[in-house]
Formats: C-alpha cells, structure tokens, sequence
C-alpha cells in the first residue's frame, strides 16, 4: 500500500555539545568499507559496478537504555533497482533488502523510499529487534538477505561485542513452527484503512495488541478492525 506523505519535516534542534557527543557513540563504517566488504562477500551481496551512499543513522534507544543505532546505505546497481544496505553499531554488516526505489530520506524508525514523483514514498522500518525477515514495499513482499559470514558464526542469538546489540536477534515461533515477525497490518476503524507494521504480541477477548516496529509502542485494537488475512496469521499462530 502506498504511503503518501503530504509533507516531509525534519527538524534537529541541538547544541554542539549534544552533536558531538551523539557522533562519538555512532560507530558507522565509511562506505568505502562497506563496498570492500561487500566485495569480499561477493554475489548477490556484490553486484558488478556498484556504488554505494549513505543514506542515515538510525537512532534508537538499546536494551541497557543507551542510543544505539543502525546503519544505512543505499548500493545502486548496474542493472536497476537498489540494495537498502543495513549495519548495526558494532558495526557489523548484517544483509540487505533489494528495492526498486531510491532511499532519498527517513523517519524514525524507517527509511523513506521515492516512488519517483516526488511526492509519493514508501517506508522500509527497521525496527529496533532488528531487519525483519519481509516487509511490503509497495504492496510487494521483500526478502531480506543475510551476510551469510555473520550468520555462519552465530550460535543462537548471539551479543555482539564491545556492548552491540544482538546481530540478529533470534526471532520467536509458534506453536505451529511458524515464525513471528513484523509484518504489515490493514486496520479498518471509522471508515479508513492504515497500514501499520508491527509485531504481534497477544489477543486477549477480541481485543488484539500490537507492537509498533517504528517506536516499539504497544496498541491494543479491536480484532474486528483487521483484515481478514491479518485474522487468519493471528488464528494460525496462536493454534496450539
């Protein structure tokens, strides 16, 4: 579903001192380390003639209450479309999303994806759990592809050193062996439907809660204002 944002503000109010001390805890790589290591890695990581951008830090508050951040950048590729390229504070390279939009700006929580118009962007979150294993990008469903050298030294859900967040944080499964990830939601309530990415986290008397990848907020929702695809992943996870 297309996300039209009618109008984009970003405000930073912030003395030197706060600036200073917010760059001295971000640990992003310079994007000529991320294309050697993307080199390195090679195929589908790598494309030939790739070039890579920053794009943004994203800010969010780690599991010790501390800022903690993720990394993005843009690679553009040969062929057409682009890799949404994501790192975590350690920093580690932890895969990418294959696009084919533009990532031109963000939000908190989320990368904004230009549709071409200008006026029109679709959101990639990445929310502090982690990348999600799909998100919708204009309605299509986007895989995201693992650095195979960090899942290969993995041992469950592992923390990353030097006080990093958990690389990729182990995610939960149902009963069902089904895993349970951030996914999109369509919320009908007074006549307008939302689209929302977010966790589930329980359904309790028809009333449904979710937990927002953007700010990690929980809501709690009528059942009966879901989609009926939305009722049947809740029926199937919570099947015992």
């Amino acid at each position: 579903m297309r996300n039209t944002l009618t109008t984009l503000i970003c405000a930073t109010i912030a003395t030197t001192g706060l600036l200073q001390a917010e760059a001295a805890k971000k640990n992003d790589p310079d994007k000529k380390e991320v294309l050697k290591e993307l080199q390195e890695i090679g195929e589908p990581h790598y494309q030939e003639r790739m070039k890579v951008y920053d794009v943004c830090s994203l800010e969010f508050e780690g599991k010790d209450g501390e800022e903690d951040y993720y990394h993005v950048y843009s690679g553009t590729l040969k062929k057409g479309g682009y890799h949404i390229i994501i790192y975590n504070n350690v920093p580690e390279y932890l895969g990418y999303y294959l696009v084919d939009f533009e990532a031109t700006d963000y939000e908190e929580g989320a990368v904004l994806l230009d549709s071409g118009d200008g006026s029109t962007y679709f959101t990639l979150p990445i929310p502090p759990s982690g990348p999600a294993e799909t998100v919708r990008v204009d309605g299509i469903p986007t895989k995201f592809v693992k650095n195979p050298k960090l899942e290969a030294k993995k041992d469950g859900s592992v923390i990353a050193a030097d006080g990093g967040i958990p690389a990729l944080p182990k995610k939960e499964t149902s009963a069902s062996g089904e895993v349970i990830d951030y996914r999109d939601w369509s919320i009908t309530m007074k006549g307008r439907t939302l689209t929302v990415n977010a966790l589930f986290v329980k359904v309790e008397k028809g009333q449904v809660t979710l937990k927002s990848s953007k700010n990690g907020r929980e809501t709690t929702i009528p059942g009966s204002a879901l989609s009926d695809e939305d009722k049947e992943y809740i029926r199937r996870i919570t099947a015992k």
